[in-house]
């Protein structure tokens, strides 16, 4: 083990690891010597390492944010937090319920939750416009083009292994949509991703209704593709509706760049 001048074994904790791993290897380093005092007070010292580690990186957390691991560093619970991002599609990620982190050593083997807020900024994303006739007529072509930004994000953030039972998605301060039972799964260079449903809406009254199910894919910081099938409905029902549905493809290329690009293949 790698120590420092004072003995100690020193709290090492890569960029792209989550937080949470940061503040576990100092209580670590901690209890090979410390006095009882400091065990006690492993709680307030991994939510100080922590809110430390996502500043570093352009991340800001409210006054929420706790984290709490259990006796034998095996496990921590996060608390509901607001932490917001400097930069990017991605403005703020919410938890809105107590989420459980399960340790492997020092590493965040998976991440458990309830439910989770995803804030995107309203700013249009470059190529989001003229790629998706079936999405423009529902008003949701450069809505959609932002989660797919916001999955790349995502993927750039080396997340572990992820279960979310529902994921609510804003963006400019009005409700997008949400979706059911996230699941990410780390692969190389990027993540593994499903979804068992998603539904979204635009305009007065969500005329533009836009519904996924059965959702698979993989999200990289360059590209991201998703598969599954869709029902897209443009009108208000008392009124008129104009409905379409089969089966779809999305791909999204050069997300980490200046020109990305999109194309939706489908039977919308």
């Amino acid at each position: 083990m790698d120590r420092g001048p004072s003995g100690y074994p020193r709290a090492v904790a890569g960029r792209s690891k989550a937080p949470i791993a940061v503040a576990v290897v100092v209580i670590v380093g901690l209890l090979v010597g410390a006095p009882i005092g400091a065990w006690l007070a492993r709680g307030a010292i991994a939510t100080a390492m922590a809110r430390g580690e996502l500043e570093a990186r352009g991340l800001t957390c409210d006054s929420r944010l706790s984290v709490s691991p259990n006796a034998t560093l095996s496990r921590a619970t996060v608390g509901p937090v607001r932490c917001t991002r400097a930069s990017g599609v991605v403005e703020a990620i919410e938890l809105l319920s107590d989420f459980t982190v399960e340790l492997d050593g020092t590493e965040p083997a998976s991440v458990r939750g309830d439910s989770l807020r995803l804030v995107l900024r309203p700013a249009n994303v470059r190529g989001g416009e003229g790629w998706a006739s079936a999405l423009s007529r529902v008003r949701l072509e450069q809505e959609m083009a932002a989660v797919l930004k916001s999955l790349s994000e995502l993927a750039s953030m080396d997340v572990p292994d992820t279960r979310i039972a529902r994921v609510e998605v804003v963006r400019g301060g009005t409700s997008l949509g949400h979706a059911e039972q996230l699941a990410l799964t780390p692969r190389d260079g990027g993540l593994g991703l499903s979804l068992a449903s998603a539904r979204f809406a635009a305009g007065p009254m969500g005329v533009g209704q836009l519904a996924l199910t059965g959702v698979t894919g993989e999200a990289a910081p360059a590209e991201v593709t998703l598969r599954g099938r869709a029902s897209a409905r443009a009108g208000v029902a008392v009124i008129f509706t104009v409905e379409r549905q089969g089966p779809f493809t999305v791909e999204a290329r050069g997300l980490d760049g200046a020109s990305p690009s999109f194309r939706l293949a489908g039977e919308l």
